[in-house]
């Protein structure tokens, strides 16, 4: 019997739809290792079950039979991204249904953030921990299995007490002390993990995956390992869910941490024993001050250690971390990923965190052409305050940089979706935006009802296209836009809360102050 069996959900490819959707959630969320490690050095045994993998590996495999095998005390759900929602509730229910006597928790940003509507919706679910988990599912974890039904002093958790739904404080937040306890790379707990390691860039292409051979001749990317560095943000980007002013409602941060140096090094060890070549860090939260950086990289030297890097700029990389990006990572799977966003400075400047000029942007190509280093840039289209014309001065600036710098490889151009706790879904009107995602139900059927091809964004822009009058005018105009100027190769949807930690703000008054000063301006 194992105490804590950790469910993951893909997001599609489940049993309650058709085997040829798309998964949209194949990496596991960054904290789920160092969660069931911290459980399983606690003495309390813990397993880590990734349903794309086991329905990757084997299309009949059951979660249902191996859960009742099991017999597990506790199952833990991510819902981290809004796209789990139908399939983590669904399971909920399932769980409860063949294990009555089984703790059904849930944690992630989505929970977090809708836990009372949850709750209150979902009788399968038993609790909910907010924000930051560690402590809180230690402490949970020790009073169930001691048979305590006194739950009050567990942080953070929202849970269930003779029918009433019950608020404990949100006072738990990770320090650089507790980040320092955890391990993100015991892959020995994650069932199957050679093969995750192995179709984690598989995954995500089909739903269904015609064995192995079929599944290598589609792959074009190496496993990445997701470098846990630290956590927060000090700044708001209008799209992002994960930034300063929802960390303080969600999990109560107030301040950017970051992990112990040697830590760091021990994980890369640990995930280079175990098949990973490239690592990617999406934690950059201080452009120009890149001291931490410079020091990891120099240890990575002295070591070393046989690693490529993607490294996912927050603003523009100082002329420092360039040089001692090339002196560390100077292999051709090494990248150095930029993103303007938008073409438009004006627009750029409403909605990114840490804004920045097109000469600037230019000068710092300059910069990683003199230096040989391959650069991935990331725009996006379709965001509020956006015009048709900002769309053509989008594509003319893309163009003028695939002439002028050969050492950008890749421009990636993706869409944004409305992500739960965005200022975008927070206050649509502010933005001009209109959406039928306000509440959990809502993602809740927007998610089972995902189907194959051009994602919907759960949000429109009145006015954006001529004659799109309804979110699917808006959405098939937007669509064609964005085949039309920038192709299909890279033309994604991307998740900002797929991103660990995400650039914001400093608050909601310089926030709108801000929009309401840029609103109407042109370049």
């Amino acid at each position: 019997m194992t105490d804590v069996i950790f469910l993951h959900f893909p997001g599609a490819l489940s049993p309650y739809r058709s085997p040829d959707h798309l998964m949209r959630v194949d990496s596991l969320p960054m904290g789920v290792l160092g969660l069931a490690d911290l459980l399983q050095r606690s003495g309390i045994s813990s397993e880590i079950v990734h349903l794309g993998v086991e329905w990757a590996e084997d299309p009949t495999f059951s979660w249902v039979s191996y859960l009742k095998d099991k017999s597990p005390r506790m199952v833990a759900l991510d819902l981290h991204w809004h796209h789990q929602s139908f399939d983590v509730m669904e399971a909920a229910r399932q769980v409860k249904a063949v294990l009555p006597q089984t703790y059904v928790l849930l944690g992630g940003l989505t929970a977090s953030f809708f836990h009372e509507e949850i709750m209150k919706d979902f009788p399968s679910v038993d609790g909910i921990i907010r924000g930051e988990a560690e402590a809180p599912l230690a402490e949970l974890a020790s009073a169930l299995f001691q048979q305590n039904e006194d739950l009050f002093s567990i942080p953070n958790l929202t849970w269930r007490r003779k029918g009433k739904i019950l608020i404990n404080p949100l006072s738990y937040v990770a320090s650089e002390e507790d980040l320092k306890s955890l391990s993100f790379s015991n892959f020995s707990l994650l069932r199957n993990h050679s093969k995750y390691i192995q179709h984690e860039a598989l995954i995500s292409r089909a739903g269904k995956i015609a064995g192995k051979r079929t599944a290598e001749k589609e792959s074009m990317e190496l496993p990445v390992f997701h470098l846990a560095i630290g956590r927060g943000c000090p700044v708001q980007c209008t799209w992002c869910s994960g930034g300063i002013l929802a960390q303080r409602t969600i999990s109560g941060r107030k301040e950017v941490i970051f992990r112990k140096i040697d830590d760091v090094l021990q994980t890369i060890r640990e995930a280079i024993s175990h098949g990973y070549e490239v690592f990617q860090i999406c934690f950059d939260p201080y452009p120009q001050r890149h001291e931490y950086f410079l020091e990891l990289f120099s240890r990575i030297r002295e070591e070393k250690l046989p690693m490529e890097c993607r490294f996912e700029a927050f603003g523009l990389p100082t002329i420092a971390l360039i040089k001692s990006f090339k002196e560390t990572f100077p292999g051709s799977k090494s990248c150095i990923i930029l993103k303007p966003d938008v073409g438009s400075e004006q627009v750029r400047r409403i909605h990114k965190g840490y804004a920045f000029a097109n000469q600037t942007l230019m000068a710092c190509l300059e910069q990683l052409n003199r230096f040989r280093i391959p650069c991935h840039l990331t725009f996006t289209t379709g965001v509020p305050f956006e015009t048709e014309e900002d769309m053509s001065k989008t594509v003319r600036f893309q163009k003028e940089i695939q002439h002028r710098y050969p050492m950008v490889k890749k421009i990636h151009h993706v869409t944004f979706e409305i992500e739960p706790g965005s200022p975008w879904h927070l206050y649509p009107e502010a933005y001009g935006v209109q959406t039928s995602l306000k509440n959990f139900m809502d993602y809740y059927h927007h998610s089972s009802e995902r189907k194959d091809g051009p994602t919907s964004l759960g949000y429109w822009i009145p006015n954006y296209f001529r004659g799109a009058g309804s979110a699917k005018d808006f959405e098939t105009a937007l669509h064609h836009a964005k085949t039309r100027h920038f192709g299909l190769a890279y033309s994604e949807t991307k998740r900002p809360s797929d991103l660990a930690q995400r650039r914001r703000f400093y608050d909601f008054p310089g926030l709108f102050g801000r929009v309401k000063g840029l609103v109407g301006k042109k370049d």
